[in-house]
């Protein structure tokens, strides 16, 4: 294969490097879009208009991988490992070929039976549009994605997300509600796909046909994978029926936009996708010993990063929601701010814990921890959420990540042997704790500039206390002479 060839790539720094700054900017400019576009959202729009279109979103997300067989997730690693031109052709019109095929099915299936939903039916287009949608763009950035062309994958991102954005603006302040924000996606992945499309046959042939061998091996990796999905699913998004069931839709629009702020604790997993995998895979295999001294720092490190972030979004909730949500409607909201970053932050620390699991082999662990928390998750729903609507809600999507994270930790120490818990470990989570419920207890009590000045004052004693008390003297000198060695190459390059 030519080393020019759009699906060639090498394994090195330089690739590495080049996806995991694409993959973080991306994530970093997705969800800061989110955020900046939301005052203009929350203004035009009722929590009843946002709950149904979260309601349209959480039911496609959750299609997607049954639509697709997870063939877009789970068949990677066959895809990266073929460097032959025409048999990547072969496997990528057999992905394409079957998708389309399964997504037709479906969509007459829909149209035949769609009108027994009752109160639900009229959404039921809006949940096919997005699909579709998604489900187009999805397949071109997974071969892109994979053969790590990520300047092109970025660039595509990025053009598409501003298109929709801005449309999706003007739909929404046109009085096209929901419906504007599902047909401006619908519009612009379906354009911006087809651009990529584009890109890949100009130097590959497109055939109708799939080929059953490698369907059957491509199979075989992808279905055991959709348990992991969908129970990832229940604890992230079932919440959204049980509180549009109890609730009504205007709970749930609430509930929509502390989890769209919340999210952006999220961008340190995408980072950690594409660093902490291959480390972990390649000291897991060479040197046990250094990869647990790496694992009690990073993980230690991480938590204490994590749970000081969810201590800011609990003292800071309320002034968020006065800055990036107009509606008075929405404002009471503001008090499952902490909790709902408490769950992101172990959805970050489950990344790092299952890197050591996978390395070791240990899959049906993995799966057996997310069974555990979709199980909690849904019981507690039953049993929170009727009596306690958003904040029932946030605790039991907060205590099922919790209890995911916590099995993983388990099953690193029985099945994999790998004692990680550092002992200074103690020390950060009481910290936070006391922590997160005093300056919870403080925010109400606290104008505007009295809470920046707690969170410049909290800020400072947690990197005081991390640098002086939390880390040991090697550890202190290394990052010294880490920052030294940084600045010295920027006094060089200018």
């Amino acid at each position: 294969m030519k080393k020019d060839h759009l699906l060639s790539f090498e394994v090195n720094r330089e690739t590495i490097g080049k996806s995991a700054v694409s993959s973080i900017v991306f994530q970093l400019l997705t969800k800061l879009k989110g955020i900046v576009t939301m005052p203009i959202l929350t203004a035009c729009l009722a929590p009843a208009e946002l709950g149904i279109y979260n309601l349209i979103l959480v039911t496609s997300s959750v299609l997607m991988p049954l639509v697709t067989l997870n063939l877009t997730d789970g068949v990677g690693i066959l895809f990266a490992q073929e460097k032959d031109p025409a048999t990547i052709a072969r496997m990528f019109n057999t992905v394409l070929n079957t998708v389309a095929l399964i997504a037709a099915s479906l969509a007459l299936a829909a149209f035949a039976f769609g009108g027994h939903l009752g109160e639900y039916s009229p959404y039921l287009p809006w949940v096919g549009l997005l699909l579709l949608a998604n489900i187009t763009h999805k397949l071109p950035v997974f071969l892109l994605a994979t053969y790590q062309k990520s300047g092109i994958v970025l660039k595509n991102m990025f053009q598409k997300d501003l298109a929709i954005t801005l449309c999706t603006v003007l739909l929404v302040w046109l009085g096209y509600s929901y419906r504007g924000m599902v047909l401006a996606a619908f519009v612009f992945q379906t354009l911006f796909a087809l651009a990529l499309y584009r890109r890949i046959f100009a130097g590959m042939e497109y055939r109708f046909g799939i080929d059953a061998r490698l369907l059957r091996e491509f199979l075989k990796l992808s279905i055991p994978l959709l348990p992991v999905f969908f129970f990832t699913w229940i604890v992230q998004s079932s919440d959204s029926y049980f509180l549009a069931y109890y609730g009504g839709k205007e709970v749930l629009g609430k509930y929509s936009v502390i989890y769209g702020i919340a999210s952006v604790v999220l961008c340190i997993t995408f980072a950690l996708n594409f660093f902490w995998f291959p480390v972990s895979a390649r000291l897991w295999r060479d040197n046990r010993e250094q990869y647990t001294e790496v694992f009690r720092v990073v993980f230690t490190a991480m938590a204490a990063l994590l749970l000081a972030a969810v201590c800011l979004f609990e003292l800071n909730s309320e002034a968020i929601m006065r800055l990036f949500v107009r509606r008075e409607a929405y404002q009471d909201a503001h008090v499952i701010m902490g909790l709902i970053a408490f769950a992101f932050s172990m959805q970050v620390l489950m990344t790092l814990l299952t890197a050591p699991l996978y390395s070791n082999r240990n899959t049906r662990a993995i799966l057996a921890a997310h069974c555990v928390g979709g199980g909690v998750n849904t019981l507690l729903n039953l049993a929170l959420i009727p009596a306690f609507g958003i904040v029932g809600a946030a605790a039991s999507t907060a205590v099922a990540y919790l209890a995911i994270a916590v099995g993983l930790g388990v099953m690193n120490y029985r099945l994999a042997g790998f004692r990680f818990v550092d002992p200074r470990l103690k020390y950060v989570c009481a910290f936070f704790i006391l922590a997160w419920c005093g300056l919870g207890l403080a925010r109400d009590s606290l104008e505007m500039p009295g809470i920046v000045a707690v969170d410049l004052i909290f800020v400072t004693l947690v990197a005081a206390a991390a640098f002086r008390l939390g880390l040991r003297r090697d550890e202190r000198a290394y990052l010294v002479s880490m920052a030294a060695h940084l600045a010295k190459k920027q006094t060089q390059g200018a």
